[in-house]
């Protein structure tokens, strides 16, 4: 049977869209304004003349000790299917089954995560277009559970914005965003 999941993974794209513990929002505010005040400071007409190196969030999902099994349970409960591999950078195939980073979804959206033994490390997505009213609704219930149970934010550091994922309003106001 062919695979018709292949979840596509840039480096660059690692934790630009990330999942973390609540307790990082202040710090992740505050980030926000440095990035912001940089950006702002360093721009040019072809782009910027200074980087900022974000660093680790003061508590790490990590150690927060989300079981692998409770967020494969939880993502394949809303029909999120399980990829077998990841097609890493566009030139290299990673093995889901015995690596060490996993991903769930659909074609136009992936839940990521990297494992330490048996706990997941790091969540980030990767969102293009929704077009689907049900994959909408699975992917909102699955980030308002996710929310409501382990007590996460959604950090797009992209476009700087923080939603607070046990707070079904912002998750729209996110999601609404990739809407064709």
């Amino acid at each position: 049977m062919a695979q018709n999941y292949l979840p596509l993974f840039w480096e660059d794209d690692y934790c630009q869209i990330e999942i973390v513990p609540f307790e990082n929002k202040e710090y992740i505010l505050k980030t926000i304004g440095q990035i912001s005040d940089l950006a702002n400071n360093s721009r040019t007409g072809f782009g910027f003349t200074e980087t900022f190196g974000r660093g680790q969030m003061p508590v790490s999902t990590f150690s927060e000790e989300i079981r692998t099994d409770y967020l494969e349970k939880l993502l394949t409960g809303f029909e999120f299917e399980k990829a077998k591999s990841i097609n890493y950078d566009s030139h290299k195939i990673l093995d889901c089954e015995t690596g060490l980073t996993k991903a769930y979804g659909f074609s136009n959206f992936t839940v990521f995560f990297d494992t330490e033994d048996e706990f997941v490390k790091n969540i980030w997505l990767s969102i293009s277009s929704i077009v689907s009213v049900r994959q909408c609704d699975l992917i909102k219930l699955a980030l308002y559970d996710l929310g409501e149970e382990c007590e996460m934010v959604l950090i797009d550091w992209n476009s700087l914005e923080l939603f607070d994922l046990r707070d079904k309003i912002q998750i729209d106001k996110y999601l609404n965003s990739y809407w064709k």
